[in-house]
């Protein structure tokens, strides 16, 4: 527990999962106790089908998360072997079966970024910053990097890496690494009306359209990418039932149904 309460916040409505790091006194960083409580929550939601869209943000008006704790950096330093902790947490939050929306209300920095990016979506405020400082202190920022440069164009990726600097929302949208700005004052709502468009959908056909995406994208090759996609399309069309329904719909010319 901190001095505003969990360290994790949740809270559900309308089949939205809206979760809250809470540590706006350290910036909301991935201590050791964030870490474990996002953890902890996100598999409670895992097979809770009430859910189909999980948004994440950060306590107060400064930051989504400002990076690792830096209390917990000096053992890192001491113990190099070690800190993989934020890699951990990004492929689980890649992995996790639910779309996922982080809404920067602040800076993400470092770790913070590295969380962020590993989400499906992402939506800032027109005051959010981005950045990497890592450098600055001469060392890598192994869990931003991948994430980093597989989401947005080279050139921009090696520019953050590299320099250190924070870069506003705009630049951000335009390099791909957000995909929408907003004014501060309606980030909130914005996303949630964001998350509810999203959650009107079959949350089956959502988890299966998240395996074929992310397939994809991790594939080898091409036709690797084809095949795979076309294997999680056919398992979809078996194990759910509105798939069909669907394809008949639109057949015979109905309208879209949303399935809340």
């Amino acid at each position: 527990m901190t001095s505003n309460g969990p360290a994790v916040i949740l809270e559900k409505k309308d089949g939205i999962a809206h979760i809250t790091l809470n540590r706006p006194e350290r910036r909301n960083a991935l201590s050791k106790e964030v870490r474990d409580g996002l953890t902890s929550v996100l598999d409670g939601l895992r097979n809770d089908d009430s859910i189909r869209v999980v948004t994440t943000t950060g306590a107060g008006d400064v930051a989504y998360c400002a990076g690792m704790d830096v209390r917990e950096l000096k053992e890192r330093h001491e113990h190099p072997e070690s800190g993989g902790e934020e890699q951990h947490l990004s492929l689980f939050v890649r992995q996790f079966p639910k779309v996922t929306i982080a809404i920067v209300n602040g800076y993400a920095l470092g770790a913070g970024l590295s969380l962020m990016n590993c989400h499906d979506l992402a939506i800032a405020s027109e005051n959010a910053k981005f950045g990497l400082p890592e450098i600055m202190r001469s060392f890598v920022p192994r869990g931003a990097v991948v994430p980093l440069f597989r989401q947005t164009h080279m050139k921009w990726a090696f520019e953050i890496l590299l320099s250190g600097k924070n870069f506003d929302a705009q630049r951000a949208y335009q390099a791909g690494l957000i995909n929408r700005v907003v004014p501060h004052a309606r980030l909130q709502e914005a996303a949630q009306e964001w998350a509810k468009e999203i959650a009107r959908w079959d949350p089956l056909t959502l988890m299966y359209c998240k395996k074929a995406a992310y397939s994809s994208v991790d594939a080898s090759t091409y036709l690797q990418a084809l095949e795979l996609v076309s294997l999680w399309q056919g398992e979809e069309a078996r194990k759910n039932p509105r798939s069909s329904e669907g394809l008949r719909d639109f057949i015979a010319g109905k309208g879209v149904k949303a399935n809340m």
